[in-house]
Protein backbone atom coordinates (compact mmCIF):
# COMPACT_ATOMS: atom_id res chain seq x y z
CA UNK A 1 0.00 0.00 0.00
CA UNK A 2 2.78 2.40 0.97
CA UNK A 3 4.70 1.58 -2.20
CA UNK A 4 1.62 2.36 -4.32
CA UNK A 5 1.27 5.76 -2.64
CA UNK A 6 4.94 6.57 -3.31
CA UNK A 7 4.69 5.55 -6.98
CA UNK A 8 1.47 7.56 -7.38
CA UNK A 9 3.08 10.62 -5.79
CA UNK A 10 6.11 10.36 -8.09
CA UNK A 11 3.87 10.09 -11.18
CA UNK A 12 1.82 13.10 -10.05
CA UNK A 13 4.98 15.18 -9.49
CA UNK A 14 6.26 14.12 -12.93
CA UNK A 15 3.03 15.27 -14.63
CA UNK A 16 3.14 18.58 -12.74
CA UNK A 17 6.80 19.11 -13.67
CA UNK A 18 6.02 18.50 -17.35
CA UNK A 19 3.14 20.97 -17.15
CA UNK A 20 5.38 23.62 -15.56
CA UNK A 21 7.84 23.47 -18.45
CA UNK A 22 5.02 23.69 -21.00
CA UNK A 23 4.49 19.99 -21.83
CA UNK A 24 0.90 19.83 -20.66
CA UNK A 25 -0.35 17.10 -23.02
CA UNK A 26 0.44 14.16 -20.64
CA UNK A 27 -1.32 15.92 -17.76
CA UNK A 28 -4.15 16.91 -20.07
CA UNK A 29 -4.62 13.30 -21.22
CA UNK A 30 -4.66 12.05 -17.61
CA UNK A 31 -7.29 14.63 -16.64
CA UNK A 32 -9.35 13.87 -19.76
CA UNK A 33 -9.35 10.12 -19.04
CA UNK A 34 -10.17 10.45 -15.35
CA UNK A 35 -12.49 13.47 -15.30
CA UNK A 36 -13.52 13.93 -18.91
CA UNK A 37 -16.92 12.39 -18.25
CA UNK A 38 -17.60 15.07 -15.61
CA UNK A 39 -16.92 17.88 -18.08
CA UNK A 40 -18.98 16.07 -20.71
CA UNK A 41 -21.97 15.80 -18.40
CA UNK A 42 -21.54 19.44 -17.42
CA UNK A 43 -21.87 20.43 -21.09
CA UNK A 44 -24.58 17.97 -22.08
CA UNK A 45 -26.98 17.83 -19.12
CA UNK A 46 -28.14 21.48 -19.40
CA UNK A 47 -29.19 20.74 -22.98
CA UNK A 48 -31.06 17.51 -22.17
CA UNK A 49 -34.85 17.63 -22.30
CA UNK A 50 -36.85 14.88 -20.61
CA UNK A 51 -39.88 13.39 -22.37
CA UNK A 52 -41.88 12.53 -19.26
CA UNK A 53 -44.49 10.56 -21.16
CA UNK A 54 -41.73 8.33 -22.46
CA UNK A 55 -40.27 7.95 -18.96
CA UNK A 56 -43.67 6.96 -17.52
CA UNK A 57 -44.21 4.47 -20.34
CA UNK A 58 -40.79 2.90 -19.79
CA UNK A 59 -41.33 2.62 -16.02
CA UNK A 60 -44.77 1.04 -16.49
CA UNK A 61 -43.38 -1.46 -19.02
CA UNK A 62 -40.48 -2.34 -16.72
CA UNK A 63 -42.80 -2.86 -13.74
CA UNK A 64 -45.17 -5.05 -15.79
CA UNK A 65 -42.20 -7.03 -17.11
CA UNK A 66 -40.77 -7.57 -13.60
CA UNK A 67 -44.16 -8.61 -12.15
CA UNK A 68 -44.85 -10.96 -15.06
CA UNK A 69 -41.35 -12.47 -14.94
CA UNK A 70 -41.58 -12.99 -11.18
CA UNK A 71 -44.98 -14.68 -11.47
CA UNK A 72 -43.68 -17.00 -14.21
CA UNK A 73 -40.45 -17.90 -12.37
CA UNK A 74 -42.32 -18.43 -9.10
CA UNK A 75 -44.76 -20.77 -10.91
CA UNK A 76 -41.82 -22.79 -12.30
CA UNK A 77 -40.28 -23.06 -8.81
CA UNK A 78 -43.58 -24.26 -7.38
CA UNK A 79 -43.91 -26.89 -10.11
CA UNK A 80 -40.47 -28.25 -9.25
CA UNK A 81 -41.36 -28.35 -5.56
CA UNK A 82 -44.57 -30.24 -6.41
CA UNK A 83 -42.56 -32.75 -8.45
CA UNK A 84 -40.37 -33.37 -5.40
CA UNK A 85 -37.13 -32.04 -6.84
CA UNK A 86 -34.36 -32.16 -4.23
CA UNK A 87 -32.93 -28.72 -5.16
CA UNK A 88 -36.27 -26.98 -5.52
CA UNK A 89 -37.06 -24.01 -3.30
CA UNK A 90 -39.47 -21.06 -3.43
CA UNK A 91 -38.46 -18.25 -5.82
CA UNK A 92 -37.94 -14.98 -3.81
CA UNK A 93 -38.75 -11.59 -5.30
CA UNK A 94 -35.19 -10.34 -4.76
CA UNK A 95 -33.95 -12.93 -7.28
CA UNK A 96 -36.26 -11.48 -9.90
CA UNK A 97 -35.11 -7.93 -9.14
CA UNK A 98 -31.45 -9.02 -9.34
CA UNK A 99 -32.02 -10.75 -12.64
CA UNK A 100 -33.79 -7.67 -14.05
CA UNK A 101 -30.87 -5.51 -12.89
CA UNK A 102 -28.41 -7.71 -14.78
CA UNK A 103 -30.57 -7.55 -17.91
CA UNK A 104 -30.80 -3.74 -17.73
CA UNK A 105 -27.01 -3.41 -17.23
CA UNK A 106 -26.37 -5.71 -20.19
CA UNK A 107 -28.80 -3.69 -22.30
CA UNK A 108 -27.02 -0.43 -21.41
CA UNK A 109 -23.62 -2.06 -22.04
CA UNK A 110 -24.81 -3.09 -25.49
CA UNK A 111 -25.85 0.48 -26.27
CA UNK A 112 -22.47 1.75 -25.03
CA UNK A 113 -20.57 -0.81 -27.10
CA UNK A 114 -22.56 0.16 -30.18
CA UNK A 115 -21.70 3.82 -29.54
CA UNK A 116 -17.99 3.02 -29.15
CA UNK A 117 -17.94 1.04 -32.40
CA UNK A 118 -19.76 3.88 -34.17
CA UNK A 119 -17.34 6.53 -32.88
CA UNK A 120 -14.25 4.43 -33.70
CA UNK A 121 -15.56 3.94 -37.21
CA UNK A 122 -16.18 7.69 -37.49
CA UNK A 123 -12.63 8.48 -36.32
CA UNK A 124 -11.09 6.03 -38.77
CA UNK A 125 -13.03 7.45 -41.72
CA UNK A 126 -12.98 11.12 -40.71
CA UNK A 127 -10.77 13.57 -42.55
CA UNK A 128 -10.09 15.42 -39.31
CA UNK A 129 -6.94 14.50 -37.32
CA UNK A 130 -7.54 11.88 -34.65
CA UNK A 131 -5.34 13.80 -32.22
CA UNK A 132 -8.04 16.38 -31.78
CA UNK A 133 -8.39 15.32 -28.14
CA UNK A 134 -5.83 17.96 -27.17
CA UNK A 135 -7.81 20.35 -25.04
CA UNK A 136 -8.05 24.09 -25.06
CA UNK A 137 -5.66 24.19 -22.09
CA UNK A 138 -2.95 22.44 -24.13
CA UNK A 139 -3.59 24.75 -27.10
CA UNK A 140 -3.31 27.80 -24.85
CA UNK A 141 -0.03 26.49 -23.45
CA UNK A 142 1.34 25.91 -26.96
CA UNK A 143 0.33 29.40 -28.07
CA UNK A 144 2.04 30.88 -25.01
CA UNK A 145 5.13 28.82 -25.81
CA UNK A 146 5.09 30.16 -29.40
CA UNK A 147 5.17 33.70 -28.02
CA UNK A 148 8.03 32.76 -25.69
CA UNK A 149 10.02 31.48 -28.67
CA UNK A 150 9.21 34.66 -30.62
CA UNK A 151 10.44 36.72 -27.66
CA UNK A 152 13.66 34.70 -27.45
CA UNK A 153 14.18 35.14 -31.20
CA UNK A 154 13.72 38.90 -30.94
CA UNK A 155 16.29 39.06 -28.14
CA UNK A 156 18.74 36.90 -30.11
CA UNK A 157 18.30 39.25 -33.07
CA UNK A 158 18.87 42.24 -30.75
CA UNK A 159 22.06 40.67 -29.43
CA UNK A 160 23.39 40.28 -32.98
CA UNK A 161 22.29 43.62 -34.45
CA UNK A 162 21.93 45.92 -31.47
CA UNK A 163 18.26 46.51 -32.33
CA UNK A 164 15.05 44.60 -32.82
CA UNK A 165 14.21 43.91 -36.48
CA UNK A 166 12.30 46.64 -38.29
CA UNK A 167 8.63 45.96 -38.86
CA UNK A 168 9.28 45.72 -42.60
CA UNK A 169 11.76 46.55 -45.32
CA UNK A 170 11.05 48.61 -48.46
CA UNK A 171 12.96 49.36 -51.64
CA UNK A 172 13.91 52.80 -52.98
CA UNK A 173 10.47 53.21 -54.55
CA UNK A 174 8.69 52.39 -51.31
CA UNK A 175 7.70 48.92 -52.48
CA UNK A 176 7.29 46.55 -49.48
CA UNK A 177 9.77 43.69 -49.43
CA UNK A 178 9.84 41.64 -46.22
CA UNK A 179 8.52 41.60 -42.65
CA UNK A 180 10.07 41.14 -39.24
CA UNK A 181 8.97 37.52 -38.92
CA UNK A 182 11.05 36.55 -41.97
CA UNK A 183 14.09 38.29 -40.45
CA UNK A 184 13.56 36.34 -37.23
CA UNK A 185 13.93 32.89 -38.82
CA UNK A 186 17.69 32.34 -38.27
CA UNK A 187 17.25 33.15 -34.57
CA UNK A 188 14.50 30.57 -33.97
CA UNK A 189 16.12 27.54 -35.63
CA UNK A 190 14.64 28.09 -39.10
CA UNK A 191 17.84 28.88 -40.98
CA UNK A 192 16.91 26.47 -43.80
CA UNK A 193 13.77 28.45 -44.70
CA UNK A 194 15.64 31.74 -44.34
CA UNK A 195 18.32 30.58 -46.79
CA UNK A 196 15.67 29.96 -49.48
CA UNK A 197 14.46 33.59 -49.41
CA UNK A 198 15.74 36.12 -51.93
CA UNK A 199 15.55 39.30 -49.85
CA UNK A 200 16.25 41.56 -52.83
CA UNK A 201 12.87 40.53 -54.26
CA UNK A 202 9.45 41.09 -52.63
CA UNK A 203 8.14 38.37 -50.38
CA UNK A 204 5.33 37.50 -52.83
CA UNK A 205 7.58 37.38 -55.90
CA UNK A 206 7.29 34.00 -57.68
CA UNK A 207 10.93 33.32 -56.80
CA UNK A 208 10.01 33.43 -53.09
CA UNK A 209 6.82 31.41 -53.32
CA UNK A 210 8.20 28.13 -51.95
CA UNK A 211 9.65 29.41 -48.65
CA UNK A 212 6.68 31.65 -47.89
CA UNK A 213 4.20 28.87 -48.58
CA UNK A 214 5.97 26.77 -45.97
CA UNK A 215 4.19 26.64 -42.62
CA UNK A 216 6.21 27.82 -39.63
CA UNK A 217 4.60 26.19 -36.61
CA UNK A 218 5.94 28.89 -34.31
CA UNK A 219 3.66 31.39 -36.11
CA UNK A 220 0.56 29.15 -35.96
CA UNK A 221 -1.83 29.09 -33.02
CA UNK A 222 -2.85 25.39 -32.65
CA UNK A 223 -6.43 26.38 -31.83
CA UNK A 224 -6.95 28.16 -35.14
CA UNK A 225 -7.78 26.10 -38.25
CA UNK A 226 -6.78 28.84 -40.75
CA UNK A 227 -3.26 27.97 -41.86
CA UNK A 228 -2.94 29.45 -45.35
CA UNK A 229 -4.57 32.17 -47.44
CA UNK A 230 -6.42 31.79 -50.74
CA UNK A 231 -3.17 31.99 -52.72
CA UNK A 232 -1.41 29.31 -50.67
CA UNK A 233 0.83 31.50 -48.52
CA UNK A 234 1.23 30.24 -44.94
CA UNK A 235 -0.38 32.48 -42.35
CA UNK A 236 0.72 33.89 -39.02
CA UNK A 237 -1.56 34.10 -35.99
CA UNK A 238 0.71 36.60 -34.24
CA UNK A 239 1.55 40.23 -34.95
CA UNK A 240 4.01 42.78 -33.62
CA UNK A 241 3.28 45.90 -31.63
CA UNK A 242 3.14 48.63 -34.28
CA UNK A 243 5.07 51.01 -31.99
CA UNK A 244 8.00 48.58 -31.64
CA UNK A 245 7.84 46.24 -34.64
CA UNK A 246 6.12 48.60 -37.07
CA UNK A 247 7.45 50.63 -39.98
CA UNK A 248 10.99 50.46 -41.29
CA UNK A 249 12.73 51.98 -38.29
CA UNK A 250 14.47 49.42 -36.04
CA UNK A 251 14.26 50.11 -32.31
CA UNK A 252 16.45 48.97 -29.45
CA UNK A 253 16.01 48.29 -25.76
CA UNK A 254 17.38 51.74 -24.99
CA UNK A 255 14.31 53.19 -26.69
CA UNK A 256 12.03 51.48 -24.18
CA UNK A 257 12.29 54.08 -21.44
CA UNK A 258 8.95 53.00 -19.97
CA UNK A 259 10.54 49.68 -19.04
CA UNK A 260 10.74 46.31 -20.78
CA UNK A 261 8.28 44.67 -18.36
CA UNK A 262 5.48 47.09 -19.33
CA UNK A 263 6.02 47.22 -23.09
CA UNK A 264 4.32 44.77 -25.47
CA UNK A 265 6.40 43.26 -28.28
CA UNK A 266 3.89 40.94 -29.97
CA UNK A 267 0.65 39.09 -29.34
CA UNK A 268 -2.12 36.83 -30.57
CA UNK A 269 -4.53 37.87 -33.32
CA UNK A 270 -7.89 36.30 -34.06
CA UNK A 271 -8.93 37.70 -37.46
CA UNK A 272 -7.68 39.30 -40.69
CA UNK A 273 -4.59 37.08 -40.70
CA UNK A 274 -1.65 37.95 -42.91
CA UNK A 275 0.96 35.61 -44.34
CA UNK A 276 3.96 35.32 -42.04
CA UNK A 277 6.13 36.86 -44.75
CA UNK A 278 3.92 39.95 -45.15
CA UNK A 279 5.92 43.20 -44.69
CA UNK A 280 3.23 44.83 -42.51
CA UNK A 281 2.79 42.18 -39.83
CA UNK A 282 2.02 44.66 -37.04
CA UNK A 283 -1.02 46.01 -35.18
CA UNK A 284 -1.83 48.68 -32.62
CA UNK A 285 -2.71 47.29 -29.16
CA UNK A 286 -4.52 50.54 -28.42
CA UNK A 287 -7.32 49.41 -30.78
CA UNK A 288 -8.43 47.09 -27.99
CA UNK A 289 -8.43 43.34 -27.49
CA UNK A 290 -11.15 41.38 -29.32
CA UNK A 291 -12.69 44.69 -30.38
CA UNK A 292 -11.29 45.37 -33.86
CA UNK A 293 -10.66 43.02 -36.82
CA UNK A 294 -7.25 44.66 -37.18
CA UNK A 295 -6.48 44.52 -33.48
CA UNK A 296 -5.18 41.83 -31.18
CA UNK A 297 -7.36 39.10 -29.73
CA UNK A 298 -8.02 35.44 -29.10
CA UNK A 299 -11.05 33.19 -29.41
CA UNK A 300 -9.77 30.97 -26.59
CA UNK A 301 -9.68 31.59 -23.82
CA UNK A 302 -12.38 34.23 -24.11
CA UNK A 303 -11.82 37.47 -22.32
CA UNK A 304 -8.39 38.52 -23.56
CA UNK A 305 -5.22 37.50 -25.37
CA UNK A 306 -1.63 36.48 -24.68
CA UNK A 307 1.25 38.88 -25.29
CA UNK A 308 5.01 38.65 -25.08
CA UNK A 309 6.56 41.65 -23.38
CA UNK A 310 9.97 43.19 -23.96
CA UNK A 311 11.35 41.46 -20.85
CA UNK A 312 10.57 38.07 -22.47
CA UNK A 313 7.60 37.24 -20.25
CA UNK A 314 4.28 36.06 -21.70
CA UNK A 315 1.17 37.41 -19.98
CA UNK A 316 -2.58 37.26 -20.49
CA UNK A 317 -4.14 40.71 -20.89
CA UNK A 318 -7.90 40.96 -20.32
CA UNK A 319 -10.02 42.56 -23.03
CA UNK A 320 -11.77 44.60 -20.34
CA UNK A 321 -8.60 46.59 -19.69
CA UNK A 322 -8.98 50.35 -19.96
CA UNK A 323 -8.00 51.87 -23.36
CA UNK A 324 -5.47 54.19 -21.74
CA UNK A 325 -3.77 51.20 -20.09
CA UNK A 326 -3.50 49.37 -23.42
CA UNK A 327 -2.02 52.46 -25.01
CA UNK A 328 0.49 52.72 -22.17
CA UNK A 329 1.49 49.08 -22.65
CA UNK A 330 2.04 49.69 -26.36
CA UNK A 331 4.12 52.88 -26.10
CA UNK A 332 7.86 52.46 -25.49
CA UNK A 333 8.43 55.94 -24.09
CA UNK A 334 5.11 57.37 -22.95
CA UNK A 335 6.18 57.89 -19.31
CA UNK A 336 2.99 56.19 -18.06
CA UNK A 337 2.89 54.48 -14.67
CA UNK A 338 1.59 50.90 -15.11
CA UNK A 339 1.18 48.10 -12.58
CA UNK A 340 0.19 44.48 -13.14
CA UNK A 341 -3.11 44.98 -11.36
CA UNK A 342 -4.23 47.42 -14.05
CA UNK A 343 -4.46 44.66 -16.69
Amino acid sequence: MRRSIIVGSIMLLLFVALAVIGLVVPLDVMIALSLGWVFFLGRVLPEVTIAWDGVVTAVVCLVVFVVGAHAFLRWIAQQRIAEGSANARPWPFRWTVSMMGVIVVMFLAGIAATGVVHQVGWLLTSREPIVGFVSVAAQRAQSSNNLKVIGIGLYNYHDSHGTFPPGGTFDDRGRPLHGWQAMLLPYVDHQAIYDQITFELPWNDPANRDPFQTEVLMFLNPGNPDRSDATGYALSHYAGNARILGGDMPRSLTDLTDGASTTILAGEVVSDFLAWGHPTQWRDPALGINRSPRGFGSSFPPGGANFVFADGSVRFVKDSVAPQVLKALSTPAGNEAISNGMY
